[in-house]
């Protein structure tokens, strides 16, 4: 019952914030010929990055990792209520239980975001599990990030944006990022590395949008 009151609060919460923002949006239509021709895809963005991404792609058809402590299921009960899927499981403590749980709601229909430096950093470093699971699926990777201004910066190690009411807001879509089927170690280090590159290049040009200056 508290965390159901929880999430019940924080749907709210995000709803009434997201209702006063100037939101302005580029991109998206690159994800047009996907949709059209029924594929799946997988987003990427980064960990502090999320807030506003939340509400603008609900109701999508994504499926989202969330883990079974305390704080993930209070964070898969939101999620619900802005009707995403969950995917049970943690990348850090269970990744083989979380790639696989991954594969199957794509086979379900689904697609896949991830927050491709959590659950703990570091800080826009992108880890394998997203280019892993596209090598898999045969699917692209879209990344997308969001800026604010004016916003607060939250003091934890992800720099969490949390847009301020009325703040001008941005957010991006960039080139879909297609891995090789070379599944070696050297290979898929270097696509994290590219995928780095790209999300960090959208999020400097959703910032420039809004004029923040981290």
């Amino acid at each position: 019952m508290y965390l159901h009151i929880l999430s019940t609060l924080a749907w709210l919460s995000i709803h009434s914030l997201y209702a006063t923002l100037q939101i302005k949006s580029i991109g998206y239509e690159k994800l047009n010929h996907y949709k059209k021709n029924g594929q799946k895809v997988i987003y990427a963005f980064w960990h502090g990055r999320q807030f506003l991404l939340v509400r603008y792609m609900s109701n999508k058809n994504i499926s989202i990792m969330s883990s079974t402590s305390r704080d993930g299921i209070l964070q898969a009960n939101i999620l619900k209520k802005f009707k995403y899927e969950i995917i049970s499981g943690s990348s850090a403590k269970s990744p083989v239980r979380a790639l696989i749980g991954s594969i199957q709601k794509m086979r379900a229909g689904y697609d896949v975001g991830f927050a491709v430096d959590g659950p703990r950093g570091p800080l826009h470093k992108v880890k394998p599990g997203a280019i892993f699971l596209a090598k898999k699926m045969h699917v692209p990777i879209i990344p997308l990030s969001f800026s604010a201004k004016p916003a607060i910066i939250l003091n934890s190690w992800d720099h969490y944006m949390l847009p301020k009411p009325f703040s001008k807001s941005a957010i991006v879509f960039g080139e879909p990022f297609h891995p090789s089927q070379n599944f070696k170690s050297d290979t898929i280090n270097s696509e994290c590395s590219n995928l780095e590159n790209i999300l960090n290049h959208i999020t400097q040009q959703a910032d420039k949008m809004v004029k923040f200056e981290s």
